[in-house]
């Protein structure tokens, strides 16, 4: 018994809080109030609406049941302004159109084998409910629906004593297929948002699959420069005592540390590349490439068909690394004019400034238009993490005679300083 008590009270709570006035949100979905000047369109014309229905229930109410017209115009303003309401407090303006319909059948008196509900106050509260339907859940349409019928039932048997199924009839069955209509465009809306919702996250996800890949991409690259570093760290640590007549036995322990951590160190990278590589079959043998192969790489992007200019100043010292990156960056930037930019000329400027490495990759207009291609679109993308990844700087964007220009600052770093 105590559980079925609870049980009711709970129902009860669902129910005051599914018809609190203040309950419900606003039937304008986000994507229409981006837009103010939709969001003043439909105020609009919820507004003309109800002074066109407001003018034809006062003209009902005095010449078809003798209301008086204060009285009629009381009214059908009260139950007109639950319209414009229904923008802001949806709940609110459902009550106010029952109770003022409800006031409208009891004061027009109705005879009995005529509708309980007057006309206009029925089309009013037909309109309320489905603006208010639009933005609440099913089982509220379900609610407000059955004590819009038992309001009808209730007017009548005060009225009359008895009920005849005919004067309920039009409110309940058309109250019901409005109510049906906007929890389908509802659900419709809903499907929408949430296809909407999810594409945004696939397109997300993609970008960071994408930067995952790259940024693996990038490691592999790497690793056979760090490697190295760490291939002469242990040679010199070995062949230092050698250089010493009598080292002291302090000194050959610290080179004989310094050599184990750094054979160490190039187990664990190459377990590491292991894992960056176990879906690419193994790893590449090839040397990664640096500045002095940016003649072989232009070389060969001139037999493709692009005309290129190859300027470089590089008179101090580059670490492998940054040579590595700023190899890729310019190979990216002229294969993206090769996709882009057909019969374009292009111009790479290569300067070694005080502390960096300037890159510039330019190029003009394309000769012939180029259709819409379908690509990963991530060229860009791995250019700034290569800069990023060095402390560096990576600008693309569109040029005014309608070519593409790609700069970059690579730190050089202390080790390129000595």
């Amino acid at each position: 018994m105590r559980e079925g008590d609870r049980g009711g009270r709970a129902a009860l709570r669902g129910l005051r809080q599914d018809l609190s006035p203040g309950a419900g949100t606003p039937p304008l979905p986000p994507s229409l109030r981006a837009f103010p000047f939709l969001a003043w369109a439909a105020h609009a014309a919820v507004a003309g609406y109800a002074l066109l229905v407001a003018g034809v229930a006062w003209h009902t109410l005095i010449e078809d049941f003798g209301l008086r017209n204060e009285v009629a115009g009381t009214l059908a303003v009260a139950q007109a302004a639950a319209l414009p309401l229904a923008l802001y407090w949806p709940m609110a303006s459902w009550w106010l159109s029952l109770v003022t319909a409800t006031l409208v059948a009891v004061t027009a008196g109705l005879p009995p084998g005529e509708p309980v509900w007057p006309t206009p106050s029925m089309l009013v509260h037909l309109s309320v409910l489905a603006l208010v339907a639009l933005r609440v859940r099913v089982r509220v349409s379900a609610e407000m629906w059955l004590i819009t019928l038992l309001s009808g039932v209730a007017v009548r048997l005060a009225a009359h004593g008895s009920i005849e199924p005919g004067a309920v009839a039009d409110m309940t069955v058309l109250s019901a297929a409005v109510l049906i209509a906007a929890g389908a465009l509802r659900g419709r809306a809903d499907a929408l948002s949430r296809m909407a919702r999810a594409e945004r996250v696939s397109g997300e996800e993609q970008a960071r699959r994408a930067l995952l890949e790259e940024r693996a991409r990038i490691a592999r690259e790497l690793h056979d420069v760090v490697a190295h570093h760490m291939s002469v760290i242990a040679i010199q640590a070995e062949a230092a005592p050698y250089r010493v007549e009598h080292p002291p036995e302090a000194l050959a322990r610290s080179f004989a540390v310094i050599r184990a951590g750094a054979l160490e160190a190039l187990t664990e990278l190459h377990r590491i590349l292991g894992l960056l590589r176990n879906d690419t079959g193994g790893a590449d043998p090839a040397p990664q490439p640096t500045l002095d192969d940016l003649e072989g790489l232009v070389a060969g992007v001139r037999e493709a068909g692009l005309e290129v200019t190859l300027v470089t100043d590089t008179g101090g010292p580059v670490p492998p690394g940054v040579q590595l990156s700023a190899y890729r960056i310019v190979q990216e930037a002229l294969s993206n004019v090769l996709r882009h930019a057909p019969g374009a000329a292009a111009r790479v400027e290569i300067r070694h400034a005080a502390r960096c490495l300037e890159l510039r990759v330019a190029n003009g207009p394309a000769a012939v238009s180029v259709p819409e291609r379908a690509g990963s679109g991530h060229g860009v993308l791995g250019m700034r993490e290569r800069a990023a990844m060095l402390g560096g700087e990576l600008g693309a964007g569109p040029g005014p005679d309608g070519g593409y220009t790609v700069t970059a600052r690579l730190p050089l770093g202390e080790g390129a300083a000595r």
